[in-house]
Protein backbone atom coordinates (compact mmCIF):
# COMPACT_ATOMS: atom_id res chain seq x y z
CA UNK A 1 0.00 0.00 0.00
CA UNK A 2 1.34 3.20 -1.04
CA UNK A 3 2.04 5.94 2.02
CA UNK A 4 0.28 8.44 -0.58
CA UNK A 5 -2.75 6.42 -0.78
CA UNK A 6 -2.78 6.81 2.68
CA UNK A 7 -2.08 10.12 2.84
CA UNK A 8 -5.53 11.04 0.61
CA UNK A 9 -7.88 8.26 2.10
CA UNK A 10 -6.72 10.25 6.22
CA UNK A 11 -7.13 13.32 3.84
CA UNK A 12 -4.06 14.55 5.40
CA UNK A 13 -4.24 18.15 4.09
CA UNK A 14 -7.25 18.65 6.22
CA UNK A 15 -5.14 17.34 9.48
CA UNK A 16 -3.93 21.30 9.71
CA UNK A 17 -7.52 21.97 11.44
CA UNK A 18 -6.78 19.97 14.48
CA UNK A 19 -3.18 21.26 14.89
CA UNK A 20 -4.48 25.07 14.54
CA UNK A 21 -7.36 24.41 17.12
CA UNK A 22 -4.83 22.90 19.39
CA UNK A 23 -2.74 26.01 18.89
CA UNK A 24 -5.78 28.64 19.17
CA UNK A 25 -6.29 27.33 22.95
CA UNK A 26 -2.52 26.50 23.56
CA UNK A 27 -1.55 30.13 23.00
CA UNK A 28 -4.35 31.07 24.95
CA UNK A 29 -2.89 29.34 27.85
CA UNK A 30 0.39 30.56 27.16
CA UNK A 31 -1.26 34.27 27.37
CA UNK A 32 -2.60 33.60 30.44
CA UNK A 33 0.83 31.91 31.98
CA UNK A 34 0.47 28.57 31.57
CA UNK A 35 2.51 26.26 28.63
CA UNK A 36 3.72 23.03 28.54
CA UNK A 37 5.26 22.26 25.00
CA UNK A 38 5.37 18.31 25.74
CA UNK A 39 1.29 18.37 27.15
CA UNK A 40 0.51 20.55 24.06
CA UNK A 41 2.43 17.76 21.78
CA UNK A 42 0.56 15.17 23.49
CA UNK A 43 -3.12 16.93 23.11
CA UNK A 44 -2.69 17.57 19.91
CA UNK A 45 -1.94 13.90 19.06
CA UNK A 46 -5.21 12.96 20.59
CA UNK A 47 -6.92 15.64 18.02
CA UNK A 48 -5.15 14.58 14.82
CA UNK A 49 -5.51 10.88 15.84
CA UNK A 50 -9.46 11.18 16.31
CA UNK A 51 -9.79 13.60 13.07
CA UNK A 52 -8.24 11.09 11.06
CA UNK A 53 -10.94 8.43 12.75
CA UNK A 54 -13.36 11.08 11.59
CA UNK A 55 -12.06 10.75 8.43
CA UNK A 56 -11.87 7.41 7.81
CA UNK A 57 -15.13 6.33 9.22
CA UNK A 58 -16.74 8.90 6.54
CA UNK A 59 -15.30 7.07 3.80
CA UNK A 60 -16.13 3.45 5.31
CA UNK A 61 -19.53 3.99 5.78
CA UNK A 62 -20.20 6.31 2.75
CA UNK A 63 -19.31 3.34 0.91
CA UNK A 64 -21.48 1.33 2.80
CA UNK A 65 -24.56 3.50 2.29
CA UNK A 66 -23.58 3.98 -1.46
CA UNK A 67 -23.13 7.61 -0.76
CA UNK A 68 -19.60 7.84 -2.57
CA UNK A 69 -20.83 5.75 -5.24
CA UNK A 70 -23.29 8.16 -5.83
CA UNK A 71 -21.21 11.09 -6.22
CA UNK A 72 -20.75 12.97 -9.28
CA UNK A 73 -19.27 15.96 -7.91
CA UNK A 74 -16.72 15.15 -6.47
CA UNK A 75 -13.73 17.60 -5.33
CA UNK A 76 -10.87 17.91 -2.73
CA UNK A 77 -13.07 19.71 -0.63
CA UNK A 78 -16.42 17.00 -0.79
CA UNK A 79 -17.51 13.75 -2.15
CA UNK A 80 -15.13 11.60 -0.72
CA UNK A 81 -11.61 10.28 -1.34
CA UNK A 82 -13.04 8.31 -3.77
CA UNK A 83 -9.93 5.45 -2.62
CA UNK A 84 -12.22 2.88 -1.94
CA UNK A 85 -14.25 3.07 -5.33
CA UNK A 86 -11.22 3.01 -6.55
CA UNK A 87 -9.77 -0.39 -5.41
CA UNK A 88 -6.52 1.43 -3.91
CA UNK A 89 -7.84 0.16 -0.46
CA UNK A 90 -10.42 -1.91 0.49
CA UNK A 91 -13.06 -1.33 3.28
CA UNK A 92 -11.81 -3.66 5.86
CA UNK A 93 -8.05 -1.46 6.00
CA UNK A 94 -10.08 1.95 6.05
CA UNK A 95 -12.11 -0.07 9.36
CA UNK A 96 -8.70 -1.11 10.75
CA UNK A 97 -7.17 2.50 10.47
CA UNK A 98 -10.51 4.07 12.09
CA UNK A 99 -10.24 1.68 14.76
CA UNK A 100 -6.35 1.67 15.28
CA UNK A 101 -6.58 5.72 15.75
CA UNK A 102 -9.21 5.77 17.76
CA UNK A 103 -7.66 3.42 20.24
CA UNK A 104 -4.35 5.34 20.15
CA UNK A 105 -5.95 8.48 20.65
CA UNK A 106 -8.22 7.31 23.38
CA UNK A 107 -4.89 5.37 25.40
CA UNK A 108 -3.29 9.35 24.76
CA UNK A 109 -5.81 11.16 25.77
CA UNK A 110 -6.71 8.99 29.27
CA UNK A 111 -2.66 9.14 29.86
CA UNK A 112 -3.43 12.95 29.95
CA UNK A 113 -6.64 12.62 32.09
CA UNK A 114 -4.63 10.24 35.01
CA UNK A 115 -1.47 12.59 34.60
CA UNK A 116 -3.01 16.09 34.23
CA UNK A 117 -6.27 16.48 35.79
CA UNK A 118 -9.21 13.90 35.60
CA UNK A 119 -11.47 17.38 34.92
CA UNK A 120 -10.27 16.35 31.19
CA UNK A 121 -12.15 13.07 30.56
CA UNK A 122 -15.69 14.94 29.67
CA UNK A 123 -14.20 16.50 26.81
CA UNK A 124 -12.37 13.01 25.94
CA UNK A 125 -15.17 10.75 26.26
CA UNK A 126 -17.96 13.32 24.45
CA UNK A 127 -14.99 13.96 21.54
CA UNK A 128 -14.53 10.07 21.20
CA UNK A 129 -18.33 10.33 20.58
CA UNK A 130 -18.29 12.91 18.50
CA UNK A 131 -15.78 11.23 16.26
CA UNK A 132 -17.11 7.57 16.42
CA UNK A 133 -20.71 8.25 15.31
CA UNK A 134 -20.29 11.40 13.49
CA UNK A 135 -21.27 9.43 10.08
CA UNK A 136 -23.86 6.81 11.15
CA UNK A 137 -25.63 8.97 13.70
CA UNK A 138 -25.13 12.54 13.69
CA UNK A 139 -24.72 12.85 9.98
CA UNK A 140 -27.90 11.43 8.89
CA UNK A 141 -29.68 12.95 11.97
CA UNK A 142 -29.75 16.65 11.34
CA UNK A 143 -26.23 16.92 13.88
CA UNK A 144 -23.58 17.11 11.21
CA UNK A 145 -23.10 20.39 11.10
CA UNK A 146 -23.50 20.77 15.04
CA UNK A 147 -21.47 17.93 16.09
CA UNK A 148 -18.76 18.90 13.63
CA UNK A 149 -18.33 22.27 15.18
CA UNK A 150 -18.86 20.64 18.93
CA UNK A 151 -16.42 17.88 18.05
CA UNK A 152 -14.01 19.25 16.09
CA UNK A 153 -14.06 22.89 16.90
CA UNK A 154 -15.64 23.59 20.91
CA UNK A 155 -13.74 21.08 22.05
CA UNK A 156 -10.44 20.66 20.63
CA UNK A 157 -9.50 24.70 21.57
CA UNK A 158 -11.42 24.17 25.15
CA UNK A 159 -9.50 20.79 25.74
CA UNK A 160 -5.91 22.44 24.14
CA UNK A 161 -6.55 25.44 27.12
CA UNK A 162 -7.68 23.00 30.22
CA UNK A 163 -4.53 20.31 29.24
CA UNK A 164 -2.72 23.50 30.61
CA UNK A 165 -4.39 25.64 32.94
CA UNK A 166 -7.09 22.74 34.71
CA UNK A 167 -9.95 25.28 34.35
CA UNK A 168 -11.68 27.39 31.99
CA UNK A 169 -11.80 30.77 31.18
CA UNK A 170 -14.53 33.40 29.79
CA UNK A 171 -11.69 33.75 27.12
CA UNK A 172 -11.19 30.16 25.66
CA UNK A 173 -15.03 29.99 25.48
CA UNK A 174 -15.54 32.85 23.24
CA UNK A 175 -12.60 31.58 21.23
CA UNK A 176 -14.21 27.99 21.14
CA UNK A 177 -17.28 29.21 20.07
CA UNK A 178 -15.58 31.22 17.01
CA UNK A 179 -13.99 28.17 16.31
CA UNK A 180 -17.25 25.93 16.73
CA UNK A 181 -18.97 28.33 14.04
CA UNK A 182 -15.80 28.12 12.00
CA UNK A 183 -15.82 24.44 11.86
CA UNK A 184 -19.69 24.57 11.18
CA UNK A 185 -19.03 26.49 8.15
CA UNK A 186 -16.57 24.29 6.64
CA UNK A 187 -18.95 21.56 6.68
CA UNK A 188 -22.04 23.73 5.36
CA UNK A 189 -20.66 24.40 1.98
CA UNK A 190 -19.31 21.50 1.33
CA UNK A 191 -22.20 19.73 1.12
CA UNK A 192 -23.47 21.75 -1.31
CA UNK A 193 -22.16 19.65 -4.34
CA UNK A 194 -23.02 16.19 -2.13
CA UNK A 195 -27.09 17.32 -1.83
CA UNK A 196 -27.82 14.38 -4.31
CA UNK A 197 -25.70 11.67 -3.18
CA UNK A 198 -26.45 12.31 0.42
CA UNK A 199 -30.03 12.41 -0.58
CA UNK A 200 -29.56 8.99 -2.00
CA UNK A 201 -27.24 7.64 0.88
CA UNK A 202 -29.81 8.47 3.83
CA UNK A 203 -28.13 11.96 5.23
CA UNK A 204 -30.10 14.64 6.56
CA UNK A 205 -28.48 18.25 6.79
CA UNK A 206 -29.18 21.34 6.63
CA UNK A 207 -28.70 21.78 3.04
CA UNK A 208 -31.08 18.87 2.21
CA UNK A 209 -33.45 20.59 4.84
CA UNK A 210 -33.09 24.53 3.80
CA UNK A 211 -32.02 24.41 -0.05
CA UNK A 212 -28.86 26.26 -1.12
CA UNK A 213 -30.43 29.15 -0.97
CA UNK A 214 -31.37 29.76 2.64
CA UNK A 215 -27.96 27.49 3.31
CA UNK A 216 -26.08 30.39 1.71
CA UNK A 217 -27.40 32.88 4.33
CA UNK A 218 -26.97 30.38 7.02
CA UNK A 219 -23.19 30.36 5.74
CA UNK A 220 -23.01 34.50 5.88
CA UNK A 221 -24.84 34.59 9.73
CA UNK A 222 -22.64 31.81 11.02
CA UNK A 223 -19.39 33.75 9.46
CA UNK A 224 -20.75 37.05 10.70
CA UNK A 225 -21.17 35.54 13.88
CA UNK A 226 -17.51 34.36 14.05
CA UNK A 227 -15.76 38.24 13.05
CA UNK A 228 -18.51 39.72 15.48
CA UNK A 229 -17.29 37.80 18.45
CA UNK A 230 -13.52 38.09 18.02
CA UNK A 231 -14.27 42.32 17.57
CA UNK A 232 -16.77 42.16 20.59
CA UNK A 233 -14.68 40.58 22.99
CA UNK A 234 -12.02 41.85 21.70
CA UNK A 235 -13.26 45.43 23.03
CA UNK A 236 -14.72 43.90 25.84
CA UNK A 237 -11.08 42.86 26.85
CA UNK A 238 -12.30 38.68 27.28
CA UNK A 239 -9.56 38.00 24.42
CA UNK A 240 -6.32 39.40 23.61
CA UNK A 241 -6.70 42.34 22.02
CA UNK A 242 -4.80 41.37 18.59
CA UNK A 243 -7.05 38.23 18.48
CA UNK A 244 -9.16 40.76 16.08
CA UNK A 245 -5.98 40.13 13.49
CA UNK A 246 -8.63 36.95 13.10
CA UNK A 247 -10.89 39.73 10.60
CA UNK A 248 -7.94 39.68 8.09
CA UNK A 249 -9.79 36.88 6.32
CA UNK A 250 -13.21 38.78 5.78
CA UNK A 251 -12.81 39.09 1.98
CA UNK A 252 -12.00 35.40 2.03
CA UNK A 253 -15.04 35.00 3.44
CA UNK A 254 -16.89 37.37 1.12
CA UNK A 255 -15.97 34.92 -2.04
CA UNK A 256 -17.04 32.18 -0.16
CA UNK A 257 -20.27 33.13 0.61
CA UNK A 258 -20.46 34.54 -3.38
CA UNK A 259 -20.17 30.73 -4.22
CA UNK A 260 -23.04 29.71 -1.63
CA UNK A 261 -25.20 32.40 -3.30
CA UNK A 262 -24.82 31.14 -6.81
CA UNK A 263 -24.74 27.06 -5.94
CA UNK A 264 -22.54 24.09 -7.14
CA UNK A 265 -23.41 24.41 -10.68
CA UNK A 266 -20.35 26.27 -11.44
CA UNK A 267 -18.19 23.75 -10.38
CA UNK A 268 -14.71 25.40 -10.85
CA UNK A 269 -16.32 28.81 -9.41
CA UNK A 270 -17.70 26.68 -6.66
CA UNK A 271 -14.53 24.88 -5.85
CA UNK A 272 -12.54 27.78 -5.42
CA UNK A 273 -15.33 28.96 -2.95
CA UNK A 274 -15.15 26.03 -1.39
CA UNK A 275 -10.80 26.71 -0.91
CA UNK A 276 -11.56 30.12 0.13
CA UNK A 277 -13.84 28.37 2.93
CA UNK A 278 -11.00 26.32 4.07
CA UNK A 279 -8.56 29.48 4.16
CA UNK A 280 -11.44 31.28 6.29
CA UNK A 281 -11.27 28.60 8.53
CA UNK A 282 -7.38 27.84 8.93
CA UNK A 283 -6.40 31.51 8.68
CA UNK A 284 -8.47 33.23 11.26
CA UNK A 285 -7.68 31.27 13.46
CA UNK A 286 -3.96 31.16 12.66
CA UNK A 287 -4.22 34.90 12.64
CA UNK A 288 -5.95 34.53 16.22
CA UNK A 289 -3.18 33.15 17.31
CA UNK A 290 -0.50 35.28 16.21
CA UNK A 291 -2.57 37.74 17.99
CA UNK A 292 -2.53 36.38 20.86
CA UNK A 293 1.37 35.47 20.78
CA UNK A 294 2.06 39.66 20.18
CA UNK A 295 -0.30 40.59 23.00
CA UNK A 296 1.22 38.22 25.47
CA UNK A 297 4.74 39.48 23.99
CA UNK A 298 4.15 43.30 24.25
Amino acid sequence: MALKHWAMEVRAQYLLLPVVLSLVGGALAYHDGSFDALTFGMFTAVLVLLHVTVNTLNDYYDDVYGIDRAQTMRSPFNGGTGMIQAGLVSRRQVLAMAIGTAVLGFMIGMYLVATVSWALLPVLLLGMGFALFYTQLFARNMLGEVSAGLGLGVLPVLGAYLVQTVSLSSGAVVLASAAGLLTFNLLLLNEFPDMEADRIGGRRNLVLSLGTGKAAWLYVLANGAVYGILLLFALLGEIPALSVLGLLTVPLAYRAASAAFKGPEGREAFVRGQQSNVLVVLATQALVVVGICLTAAL
